[in-house]
């Protein structure tokens, strides 16, 4: 896909140009998700900034994960947090607590304790039926909009860790924001896939080596690549209950049917 942007040290990056909604396309070069921009190289942020345009970065991770791998950004950019799980975490025995690595421990490692944990099987399930479900994080990709709304057309780019849940979750309502149909939607969506093939290909293997089971590696899937059926989840429970995306954005987020005027205007050619 001609959307995915390579970068040196910035994971799954593309921009939603060209992608048809409502009979037009998404300008190119206007609305970009990827990944944390902690390990970004010089040459990735004058090439965000200055080739780009971006000046402002929407963070979707929770304050602990920001705190642990913040964002690297140049003069005149600048950083609007907003964190969509903090509820869920708060709530469930999902705990920012065995989620953080310990002193010295890596990421492969981290990923590998998570998904032997007992409740992990469950995680995906909670996970996406919380984007759907949850009051909290309604709110928060609400404000989403509002910040994106604000730029006035000028180029944006919001990300979680890996970028592809909650940011994932966020180019799906920008998307049906402006008019594009569940396909595109989930088509946009299952390219992060071939941005982590290769990483999750060593991970697999490590896993099997080291004696995980199938359940224990299919949470492993789940915690560094993309199925199309994951984001399934949300968008079935919304179509069921609100009818489309789109009634769900305006009902259920309380996004003003004029703010999505003016998004399509800004971002559609």
């Amino acid at each position: 896909m001609a959307n995915i942007l390579k970068f040196e040290c910035i994971d799954n990056a593309r921009q939603l140009g060209g992608i048809l909604a409502g009979g037009r396309r998404v300008k190119h070069n206007k609305l970009f998700r990827s990944g944390n921009l902690s390990k970004a190289t010089d040459h990735d942020l004058h090439r965000l900034r200055d080739e780009f345009g971006i000046r402002l970065v929407i963070d979707l991770r929770s304050d602990f994960e920001y705190m642990r791998k913040p964002d690297k950004l140049l003069d005149g950019m600048s950083l609007v947090s907003i964190p969509v799980l903090d509820e869920l975490l708060r709530n469930s025995a999902l705990k920012k607590e065995q989620i953080m690595p310990a002193k010295g421990e890596g990421m492969m490692e981290l990923l590998f304790k998570v998904a032997c944990f007992p409740w992990a099987t469950k995680l995906k399930d909670v996970l996406y039926s919380y984007f759907a479900e949850g009051d909290y994080a309604h709110r928060q990709f609400g404000e989403f909009f509002e910040v994106v709304l604000a730029q006035k057309g000028a180029p944006v780019l919001w990300h979680c860790t890996s970028g592809k849940d909650r940011a994932g979750f966020g180019a799906v309502l920008m998307l049906a924001a402006l008019g594009a149909d569940d396909n595109a939607i989930l088509d946009d969506y299952t390219e992060s896939e071939n941005s982590y093939r290769k990483q999750l290909e060593v991970m697999t293997a490590k896993g099997r080596e080291s004696g995980m089971t199938d359940s224990q590696l299919d949470v492993l899937h789940f915690l560094v690549s993309v199925k199309r059926e994951y984001m399934e989840i949300p968008i079935k429970i919304i179509n069921e209950k609100y009818g489309s995306l789109l009634n769900f954005i305006t009902q259920q987020m309380h996004v003003p049917f004029a703010t999505i005027d003016a998004l399509r205007e800004y971002y559609l050619e």
